[in-house]
């Protein structure tokens, strides 16, 4: 094990109705790595559990448009990310994506001069820099790659809602096998993300970049 640095804490984000399925699992594993990896503090945070809104209302328009205030429940979210130093968003591939209550979660908490300043206001940014995805699928590998899934999810999330938030540490890990009956498949990749959000973690610690 990796000897822990004074003050890396990580979240691992997920939202699924079944605490028995390969996502939670795998959230476990994922949450196991990075402590592995010398995180002092890990939470995950199922969004379902706790109560999460994910739909994009008037409310949000109003605050995008600056003409009110950011709705209480996604300030609150805003201020509990900003506790960690590092989001990992494990999920389940739906449609090549992430499911509807994560992408709402990143449509009405990554908002602008939280994660993002698009008007050159130079205010400080809060959001945690460090945002890695693990998705899993039921198709194997061979299928993101010959059809160029995995290209197009990396630009979407790594480049895309990464990159415009200024999170230079990110990263996409892909997992597959989510719909085996073979245990042997679920631990295979229960360890593969395990190890990589070691290194994660690892390398965070190493750079000197946690808070």
């Amino acid at each position: 094990m990796t000897k822990q640095t004074d003050s890396l804490r990580a979240v691992v984000v997920t939202a699924h109705p079944d605490a028995d399925a390969a996502t939670a699992a795998t959230a476990r594993a994922v949450a196991a790595g990075l402590r592995d990896g010398g995180a002092v503090d890990v939470e995950v945070h199922d969004l379902l559990l706790a109560g999460f809104d994910p739909a994009f209302r008037a409310a949000d328009v109003a605050a995008y448009r600056g003409d009110a205030p950011l709705p209480g429940d996604v300030r609150e979210e805003q201020r509990y990310l900003e506790g960690f130093d590092l989001i990992a968003v494990v999920f389940p591939v739906y449609w090549w994506s992430l499911p509807s209550t994560l992408k709402g979660w990143i449509d009405r908490v990554f908002t602008r001069d939280w994660a993002y300043d698009d008007t050159g206001s130079g205010v400080v940014l809060r959001a945690p820099k460090n945002l890695h995805f693990f998705g899993i699928g039921a198709a194997g590998a061979r299928a993101y790659d010959k059809y160029g899934y995995r290209d197009a999810m990396h630009a979407q999330l790594v480049t895309g809602i990464a990159g415009y938030s200024g999170a230079g540490d990110s990263s996409l890990v892909l997992l597959h096998d989510g719909e085996s009956t073979d245990p042997d498949a679920h631990a295979a990749r229960h360890a593969t993300a395990r190890g990589a959000a070691a290194r994660i973690a690892e390398r965070l610690g190493r750079d000197g970049n946690a808070a």
